[in-house]
């Protein structure tokens, strides 16, 4: 983008109006070409987990609040048949908490620790290989976290400089700040199995979201796949459910658009959007309250972006 094109952009730029668009229908008939290159940019992503390790400039730069607020108390039960029990204490920690502003910035920040505390000295070295596990998992979130935070203020930062660089007015620009915010949610947290959900969302000229998915085996010290929650067949379960899904809520209301199906599906599929095909080891779940994997695609993925983030939940 060219400086001088700033105040131009900012000032033709509106917040989509979402009832419009849905009663219209406009996403299924327009921008097609917009709509494939975000599937295309969805389509490349991938679940495979990268393991980072802690740096001492972590949280350089960052107003933080260091808090304890259990989410879970007490682990895991051995209910879980089959599996050997870890024998540890393991809870779910916020460890860096902020709320308020800082500059052009409004944050709201939640960030999840897994703790795991051996109860007996006998224990201590079976958990150990676990208690890595844990703490490769708790870097790689703080430093999703940094990176999330520091790309946020660079965008915005460049978003300013423009406008005021091409004739913008402190009157024009009106004060505007930039709503960023990091939380989780423990999803389901039983035996040796913990389902987590780690969310980054800015919110400036439009809104962004993302979310991190960590079903883990602690006893093992391993990732849960859908293949281990659904067994062998974990594809053809998933990909019929899913479907029949889709076309349920179709059917429930016009307003549910789904690329490849309904009305506009053939021309979806001739567009190069084929929208739902099949599930993937790399497919981003997590498990609910049940115990039941629910799959989630990020917008754009299987549907137009007013229709947000799809799960389906996937019955054993």
């Amino acid at each position: 983008m060219k400086l001088e094109d700033g105040k131009k952009i900012y000032d033709s730029t509106e917040i989509p109006d979402e009832l419009t668009e849905v009663v219209n229908r406009a996403i299924a008939s327009k921008n097609k070409e917009e709509i494939r290159m975000n599937y295309e940019k969805r389509k490349k992503r991938t679940g495979a987990v990268k393991i980072f390790r802690y740096a001492a400039a972590a949280a350089a730069g960052l107003l933080i609040c260091f808090t304890v607020g259990v989410n879970t108390s007490e682990v895991f039960a051995k209910e879980m048949s089959g599996v050997p029990v870890l024998g540890a204490l393991a809870e779910v920690l916020t460890v860096r908490s902020y709320h308020g502003t800082d500059g052009d910035y409004e944050i709201d920040m939640e960030v999840p620790e897994i703790v795991q505390e051996p109860e007996t000295e006998e224990e201590s070295g079976s958990a150990a290989g676990t208690q890595e596990f844990t703490g490769d998992i708790n870097t790689e979130i703080q430093k999703i976290v940094d990176d999330y935070m520091a790309q946020a203020k660079t965008e915005f930062e460049e978003y300013k400089e423009a406008f005021f660089a091409t004739g913008g007015t402190e009157e024009e620009w009106g004060g505007r700040t930039m709503d960023i915010s990091v939380d989780y949610d423990v999803k389901y947290q039983s035996g040796n199995i913990l389902s987590l959900e780690l969310v980054t969302a800015k919110s400036w000229v439009s809104a962004q979201e993302d979310r991190y998915y960590y079903n883990l085996d602690l006893s093992t010290g391993q990732h849960l796949t859908l293949q281990d929650v659904l067994g062998e067949d974990y594809m053809k379960i998933c990909n019929e459910s899913i479907v029949a899904q889709i076309k349920e809520r179709i059917a429930a209301d016009e307003n549910n658009i789904f690329f490849g199906y309904g009305p506009n599906g053939e021309e979806d599929k001739e567009m190069g959007i084929p929208g739902f095909e099949t599930v993937t080891e790399d497919t981003d779940f997590y498990l609910n309250a049940d115990g039941n994997p629910v799959i989630v695609f990020p917008k754009y993925e299987i549907a137009p972006g007013y229709m947000g983030f799809q799960e389906f939940e996937i019955q054993k």
